[in-house]
């Protein structure tokens, strides 16, 4: 009996042991959580300062630690964010769903994401025909004529599709006179080079295959003169509950951009390395094109820029074709936030 009492207090003392130990680790945990964030990377050039500051230790540096959380695409990306699966992200046009859908913040803008974002078609395309009807848009191609039952594919609801839409509207074209199909960008491209289709609305790395293939570029976010950023995205937990992580990581995300932006040369070769990690086939022509025409913001730069105005020139083109309803604009809108940024700049 004795035995068994004795059995018995020391298996709750070594539970109480167990217990403590368990609250203790919690309240490590918790602060050490509170300086780690789950960051969200894609196989593309926006996450490419990311790589790089995990590489040289930047998180380190700046007294927090990085956890990546990979995705294919923005459209997985955003809804992963709804499931509380990553705290911060690098997104352009997906960016607005994040704002009006999960109540995400965009903090600053990270790097030029117009180029590359590209209309393309076969040399020998009637399209090529017709030049500057619009004088506003010089460089732009096409007329009503000439677009008149053309199919364009494009992925909907991307970026591609905005340049799609403001380059038919450029051109005077009725959106109903021309066949618009959904198709990802590598699918595109190859229904393009075998003529399936007449025109495909392309993304880099692939519209820079596309143009070293000798295809030809009808409408573009350059040509058409339409700004857009590449943007840190924040959950609304995070912004709420780790803002001075946040201001840290910001820190060390224009630290990255600085350095990757001063030797376009080893951003090529960085982004090269990030296609290939992430199975994607490019060449270093294309990798330098893509770097040239799509530049990193500076620490300089960025005190000049305007947050969120790409952001709603992207909403007001969802809202125009359903993809979000005209009543979260005012949301977008709100979840514009300067605070961090200016914090992280001084």
């Amino acid at each position: 009996m004795k035995r068994t009492v004795k059995i018995i207090t020391s298996l709750v003392l070594i539970i109480c042991l167990f217990l403590l130990a368990s609250c203790a680790n919690k309240g490590s945990s918790s602060s050490n959580d509170a300086k780690t964030l789950k960051v969200a990377v894609m196989p593309f050039l926006n996450s490419v300062p990311i790589e790089y500051m995990i590489n040289n230790k930047l998180d380190q540096k700046y007294g927090f630690t990085i956890e990546t959380v990979y995705f294919p695409s923005g459209g997985p990306m955003n809804e992963a964010l709804g499931a509380g699966l990553w705290e911060v992200g690098t997104l352009s046009a997906a960016s607005v769903y994040s704002l009006a859908n999960y109540n995400a913040h965009v903090v600053a803008d990270i790097g030029h994401s117009e180029g590359g974002i590209e209309v393309l078609v076969n040399p020998d395309s009637d399209i090529l025909t017709v030049k500057g009807v619009n004088k506003d848009f010089p460089e732009v191609y096409g007329d009503a004529a000439t677009l008149k039952g053309k199919t364009i594919a494009v992925p909907t609801g991307t970026i591609s599709h905005l340049n799609v839409i403001h380059w038919l509207k450029a051109i005077n074209v009725d959106p109903n006179t021309v066949n618009i199909v959904h198709m990802e960008f590598p699918q595109a491209y190859q229904a393009l080079k075998a003529k399936k289709i007449d025109a495909a609305a392309l993304n880099p790395p692939t519209s820079f295959s596309a143009e070293a293939d000798g295809m030809k570029i009808v409408s573009s976010l350059t040509t058409l003169n339409i700004p857009q950023f590449d943007s840190i995205i924040v959950s609304d937990e995070a912004y709420n509950n780790k803002k001075d992580t946040i201001v840290l990581y910001i820190k060390a995300f224009l630290e990255a951009c600085d350095a990757l932006q001063a030797d376009t040369n080893m951003a090529a070769e960085e982004l090269l390395n990030w296609y290939t990690k992430n199975g994607s086939s490019s060449t270093m022509e294309a990798c330098q094109s893509e770097v040239a025409t799509r530049p990193f913001v500076t620490t300089e730069e960025i005190k000049n820029i305007k947050i969120g105005d790409s952001v709603r020139v992207t909403a007001d083109f969802f809202a125009s074709q359903s993809l979000i309803t005209e009543d979260k604009l005012p949301i977008v809108d709100k979840n514009v936030d300067t605070e961090l940024l200016n914090k992280a700049l001084n």
